[in-house]
């Protein structure tokens, strides 16, 4: 089994994730953990998803390649065995005891049964979503950065993580960013990838 980021460049699929985020974020919906029977994640997804209300099951691309016959086989599975997100609408009161009796859930998370189910924060929600993106695109998402020649940024990631820095070039339509870091009293010209750096 290979875990590959077999959307590497996709931008129809990236552009979908930037869109799931903003939902995410202008949606007043308030995100549950459910927890799904064994090996039941896809059946649990698709019973709450009749329902009507929405559910999110993270997975994490891998694919097989069988030898007799060569063919590829996606093997994708749940980032978090046995468990998903339902984004429940903050104003219905009938939405926990409808997504309970959905076909493939055990329960919902919670301290215990008397309790109101545990919420999920919203930074964890996107954190989550990020996660997810990078698995299937091969990088985070920008979403939200808009870089331009004089900004100022974090490296955020790899060997000079905690840098600072400036733009003094876009590159790759934005992909990539030639910066002037501040590094050991100096000025020094990299070339990053948009995803590993910050606005600050």
């Amino acid at each position: 089994m290979k875990m590959t980021a077999p959307n590497a460049g996709n931008k129809a699929l990236e552009q979908d994730y930037m869109l799931l985020r903003a939902l995410m974020t202008k949606s007043s919906l308030e995100w549950i953990v459910v927890q799904t029977n064994p090996n039941c994640e896809d059946r649990a997804h698709a019973s709450i998803t009749a329902t009507g209300a929405i559910a999110y099951l993270p997975k994490i691309p891998a694919i097989r390649k069988v030898k007799r016959s060569g063919k590829v086989i996606d093997v994708s599975g749940p980032m978090f065995p046995r468990y998903l997100f339902v984004g429940l609408d903050c104003n219905e009161r009938g939405s926990c005891d409808q997504v309970r009796s959905c076909d493939g859930v055990e329960k919902i998370l919670a301290c215990s049964q008397e309790q109101a189910p545990h919420r999920v924060p919203l930074a964890e929600m996107l954190r989550i979503l990020e996660t997810a993106c990078e698995a299937q695109v091969g990088k985070k998402p920008t979403t939200g950065q808009l870089f331009s020649v004089g900004s100022d940024i974090l490296l955020v990631a790899g060997v000079g993580a905690t840098l600072k820095g400036v733009v003094s070039k876009l590159r790759a339509g934005g992909q990539t960013l030639k910066v002037e870091l501040k590094a050991f009293g100096r000025t020094t010209t990299a070339i990053v990838p948009a995803d590993k750096v910050e606005l600050r």
